[in-house]
């Protein structure tokens, strides 16, 4: 499973793993203490201390220190923070203790009506039940925090118990809720001085939150808008991170390339910063990569260093990640003892770190594996288990490969009424392809923002000649200051000339990235139109055996259409695909060999010959007697455009007419011509009907829809074949379509 960076860290938590790298800083504030004379000004100290501590019993006896202190002292924010700091880490030992401090702490704050202190005390309380794990009275605690400051105008505290609140919600799934929170964050943040960093922090969560329910144009943006304030802020953990949830973006989108650059970006920085847990995360996400690629050694040596780097830091929940992915590529190997064995470690710990998503993954590879140890009942509750946990967490993708395999499982154990029902549920999940305008506008908008930061660089550029010349101006004396001015003017006028090539030349550049981003377009067809053959697949399997049974089951008009359905679904993925890609640089892998005519345009005629019973058409064949055609072409695509032909025919003929299918040839070469008795096709549109995305006035006799990309294809297959084709129509009388390929 692919691990996008979260920056939801409890403070306690970040407080102790900031403290491996203070150990000096450490050691310069104890020798500093001695030199303190103000209780006051010991307090700090020792709570400066306290969040620099390698383990809880130093910090405990640091802020024990800092308590007895306060006893003594009259200030109450000196008393009070002292009490809240404590009870915070005590509250690990003893909860009821720890919060009967912070309580005490609470209410002297507000007899006193100190709010912003009331605000963070109950966001301190608040992050000491997050991180022991009473999530209730964390949000509870939260909430109050919020109130408060929101109703004070305290803009960084509102916006960040309002954060906290959606890191929470996102991570048990209930997304809505946390974008709420993260919008309320983000409001609040806009309204500080000193706001790029912490606007960084929640566009990132925004965009975890659209990229985990699949709206990835909206999760970009938000990536894309958080790497900019980050960059403002020179927050380079946040970069990092950004980068990293970036990546994950395009390999959902099916670009692993631009997913591996953006990975590889963010890995080095973050082992310049010696960052060794962002390190880890980075390349347990790069190992999914290889592992598609097949590259299953390369994938296998990524997830050993990670696991050598967890080792030495204190980050166990994030191990059970790297753990399901080395047992996920071992049961790809058969190796299902050692698969085994590493999927069980990652399994304990998901469960005691309550990390769900990666949970409803290890018991999805666990049904894998147990089915494939003939463990059957082991095998369906582990699927059974991946398929309750991902619903209840509302995760889309996880949902929908449990029901798969659950469908697989029953399958494979003959359970045929089960496994259709499965299937059943599978088909109902909407395809990410449907949002394939979504994945369209991401990929522009990445191609946007690196246009807009050549356009800034370039306008930078422009600005700092412009200034460099007015500082040589003032230098000189006025003639050479006349001389200067024509000389600069002549400058500028080149740089303008310089900006205008730049921007042309941007812009012709934004055209060949979104070209390109069009072209991988299609790929995310090739990626989703895998649920509708999965489906039909499985319902073929049932087909196949009922074809040898002596009885045809009561389910086979079902199963019919359920294969009609899944069929349609193909069909209208490819069409939503058609309007918003157009295919204007098609790379053909000719295959060519020498084909019989006879054969291919038989066969054409059998394929739509059910096609035009239906609305009473008849295709009628006429081959040339005692003759062999055969010419040098790719059979798969010249029969996709006698296909095309004949379907184009058969929409635009009425009932009862006929379509004639003729095969003929001279010395040189052959020629196949489709003859219909339709409406005919005006001499303006013969001229561009082999032209991309062109449509003719002529209408369809059943209001069939109509690409026109169907005629430009087959012209480029015929002429990449050596051949030609040629259109013959007068309006009211029909249309002829002719191809011509040489004898052989």
């Amino acid at each position: 499973m692919k691990l996008p960076a979260s920056l939801g860290l409890v403070f306690v938590l970040f407080l102790k793993v900031f403290a491996l790298s203070a150990q000096s800083e450490q050691d310069s504030l104890i020798n500093e203490l001695s030199n303190i004379k103000t209780d006051t000004g010991r307090i700090s100290m020792l709570i400066g201390l306290a969040y620099l501590a390698e383990s809880t019993e130093d910090a405990l006896s640091f802020t024990k220190q800092a308590y007895d202190l306060g006893k003594q002292v009259e200030s109450i924010k000196h008393k009070s923070r002292s009490e809240i700091v404590h009870g915070s880490y005590l509250a690990e030992q003893d909860l009821d203790a720890g919060m009967h401090l912070i309580n005490t702490a609470l209410k002297r704050y507000e007899s006193e009506k100190m709010w912003l202190y009331v605000a963070n005390a109950y966001f301190v309380k608040a992050q000491t039940y997050e991180f022991l794990n009473e999530i209730d009275s964390a949000l509870d605690s939260y909430q109050k925090s919020f109130y408060i400051a929101s109703r004070n105008e305290f803009h960084p505290e509102w916006g960040d118990a309002a954060l906290a609140m959606s890191y929470i919600y996102h991570l048990t799934g209930e997304n809505a809720i946390a974008l709420r929170w993260a919008t309320e964050a983000k409001k609040a943040y806009e309204l500080t001085s000193d706001k790029d960093l912490q606007v960084a922090d929640v566009l990132n969560q925004m965009g975890m939150i659209y990229d985990q329910t699949r709206f990835y144009s909206e999760a970009l943006d938000c990536y894309l808008q958080a790497k900019e304030s980050a960059a403002i802020a020179n927050y380079i953990q946040g970069e990092i991170l950004i980068n990293n949830n970036i990546g994950v973006i395009y390999d959902n989108m099916n670009n692993s390339e631009t997913a591996m650059q953006y990975f590889s970006e963010a890995l080095e920085k973050a082992k310049i910063h010696n960052l060794r847990s962002d390190e880890a995360t980075l390349m347990n996400n790069m190992s999914y990569i290889y592992q598609k690629r097949g590259d299953t050694a390369m994938a296998i040596q990524l997830l050993r260093d990670v696991l050598k780097i967890e080792v030495t830091i204190e980050n166990a929940c994030f191990l059970s990640y790297p753990l399901e992915a080395m047992g996920s590529l071992l049961l790809e190997k058969n190796k299902l003892d050692s698969a085994e064995f590493y999927l069980n470690e990652a399994l304990e710990i998901s469960q005691e770190c309550e990390e769900v998503s990666i949970e409803s993954s290890i018991y999805k590879s666990l049904g894998q594996l147990y089915l494939r140890q003939n463990k059957k009942s082991q095998s369906v509750n582990a699927l059974r288990r991946s398929l309750e946990i991902a619903r209840k967490a509302n995760l889309p993708t996880e949902s929908q490969e449990a029901l798969y395999e659950i469908a697989t499982y029953y399958e494979k154990t003959n359970q045929k009424e089960e496994a259709l029902n499965a299937l059943k549920k599978y088909q109902l999940f909407s395809d990410s392809l449907f949002k394939a305008s979504s994945v369209e506008k991401a990929a522009r908008l990445a191609s946007e923002y690196e246009f807009r930061k050549e356009i800034a660089d370039l306008e930078l550029q422009r600005l700092e000649t412009e200034r460099k010349f007015s500082e040589q101006i003032e230098t000189k004396t006025l003639e050479n200051r006349i001389i200067l001015i024509g000389t600069v003017l002549l400058l500028i006028l080149a740089v303008i000339f310089i900006r205008g090539y730049a921007l042309i030349k941007g812009k012709n550049k934004k055209l060949a990235l979104l070209n390109e981003d069009k072209n991988k377009l299609i790929g995310v067809v090739a990626h989703d139109l895998r649920n509708p053959i999965n489906m039909m697949k499985g319902l073929l399997h049932f087909l196949g055996d009922a074809q040898k049974a002596t009885d045809i089951p009561a389910e086979y008009p079902q199963y019919l259409d359920m294969l009609n359905q899944s069929a349609d679904k193909m069909s209208n993925m490819i069409d939503r695909v058609l309007d918003i890609s157009a295919i204007e640089n098609m790379k053909l892998n000719l295959k060519t060999e020498r084909v019989d005519l006879n054969e291919l345009v038989s066969k054409s005629v059998r394929n739509f010959e059910l096609i035009a019973r239906q609305k009473s058409i008849e295709i009628v064949g006429n081959v040339a007697e005692n003759a062999v055609f055969t010419s040098k072409a790719d059979p798969n695509y010249l029969e996709q455009v006698i296909d095309n032909l004949i379907s184009n025919a058969i929409k635009f003929s009425e009932k009862g007419k006929w379509i004639y299918i003729s095969l003929d040839g001279d010395s040189e070469k052959n020629t196949i011509e489709v003859r219909d008795e339709g409406p005919g096709i005006s001499k303006e549109d013969q001229r561009r009907i082999f032209h991309a995305y062109t449509t003719t006035s002529t209408k369809s006799t059943n209001q069939e829809k109509s690409t026109g990309l169907g005629l430009s294809i087959a012209q480029r297959f015929i002429h990449a074949m050596g051949g030609s084709i040629a259109i013959e129509s007068e309006v009211g009388t029909g249309t002829s379509f002719i191809i011509s390929l040489k004898k052989s």
